[in-house]
């Protein structure tokens, strides 16, 4: 590995048509791609090296089911983030996060043939997938949305929660920080949340990738609450979001109620594959020496964030989050000349954003993402100024 202290361009563009990149080859090339969550800069030097070195070695057989290194490092990470100590046997190593809300959805219809699932929307859509994957009912509960200004703000609304839950609803699937509002919750409403979830015995599946993205506040893991949060906690966290190694897959849940952690091995056995040897040792490289991009990485993501906040509060009408974490930017364009019909608009302009109705919401919503050269974003600001030309 590098002994030097590398400065990070995170101006320069990488060309990523030519690898098989989702992002960039879902849309033709007169489109700038700023929608499916992964970031367009190399990841770090010593990331680099070491996957090349493995590759090198041209032998490509089967990984460690349990890699102790690995899992060491998952418990030196969360202890020195957190202050939050967990087990080697807590942590259950999954190919993806995503497969992990649907691991936990099948732990609930075993014990519950009726059981449904409650999430808060707007939401990220593997969320509403769960239904028809496993055929467990959800039941999305709206964020409370107030406006200031340009501004939006979500908040938990927990008189609704209270409202919608019933007796057959098994998990609560919490995203901290927010997908895709971008909302790092306080600790006052993670003791709501936890209050709820003990009144109504509910699993919390708190799905925290974005944890390490976070920009106005800390993040405080759910399970690191109470005696009572960890015992009703999946946690999943991964090194890819943080690290932009989404491609590789792979991540963890760390369960430490022996009971459920049981409860989700077992079924997860004959479905889930192992985590694959480059998620192996993409995460271990990353937490073990990724730290130094990343505190790179940070400014220059908080320095996007802003300079869209100041951009965009020139445009009339327009509304958008201000992200406490995530890449993710969050925009209703309802009272402009785009309407509901905004997605589709920006596309034509020459920029493929998510459509919100992914998320459970309308047409006029859109989701952003600035994890991406800055000379990206300037482009984006054009583009959406096209957009609104024409529309109007």
């Amino acid at each position: 590995m590098s002994n030097f202290k590398k400065i990070y361009d995170f101006d320069e563009v990488v060309n990523r048509r030519n690898n098989n990149s989702d992002k960039w080859t879902a849309y033709s090339k007169e489109v700038l791609p700023m929608w499916i969550a992964d970031m367009d800069f190399q990841a770090a030097d010593e990331i680099i090296e070491g996957l090349t070195a493995m590759s090198q070695k041209g032998v490509y057989g089967y990984g460690k089911a349990r890699p102790d290194r690995l899992l060491e490092a998952v418990i030196y990470r969360l202890q020195r983030l957190y202050g939050w100590t967990v087990s080697k046997e807590s942590i259950v190593l999954l190919p993806s996060l995503v497969t992990g809300f649907n691991v936990a959805a099948n732990v609930a219809l075993r014990r519950n043939q009726n059981a449904n699932y409650l999430f808060h929307t707007p939401a990220y859509p593997p969320f509403f997938a769960i239904e028809n994957n496993i055929g467990m009912k959800g039941i999305g509960v709206p964020l409370k949305e107030t406006v200031d200004g340009h501004r939006l703000h979500y908040d938990i609304d927990f008189d609704l929660m209270e409202s919608m839950v019933t007796a057959d609803s098994e998990i609560l699937m919490l995203c901290n920080p927010q997908n895709p509002s971008g909302r790092i919750f306080t600790k006052e409403e993670l003791l709501a949340i936890e209050a709820f979830a003990s009144k109504h015995s509910l699993i919390v599946l708190s799905d925290e990738i974005h944890a390490e993205l976070n920009w106005d506040r800390p993040h405080i893991p759910y399970a690191t609450l109470s005696e009572d949060a960890k015992n009703r906690a999946i946690t999943l966290i991964s090194a890819s979001k943080t690290f932009n190694l989404p491609g590789l897959s792979g991540g963890f849940a760390i369960i430490e109620n022996a009971e459920l952690r049981q409860e989700y091995e077992k079924a997860m056995m004959g479905f889930v594959p192992r985590m694959n040897v480059y998620a192996i040792k993409g995460s271990e490289l990353a937490f073990d020496y990724g730290d130094e991009w990343l505190a790179q990485l940070k400014p220059y993501l908080m320095g996007n964030r802003d300079y869209l906040v100041d951009e965009l509060s020139k445009i009339e009408g327009l509304k958008f989050v201000k992200p406490e974490a995530t890449f993710l930017l969050w925009l209703d364009f309802g009272d402009t000349a785009l309407g509901a019909d905004a997605y589709k608009q920006l596309l034509k302009a020459g920029l493929a954003l998510n459509n919100g109705s992914a998320f459970g919401v309308s047409g006029n919503y859109v989701r952003l993402n600035f994890g991406a050269p800055r000379v990206y974003l300037e482009k984006a600001i054009k583009l959406i100024y096209s957009a609104l030309s024409a529309a109007s």
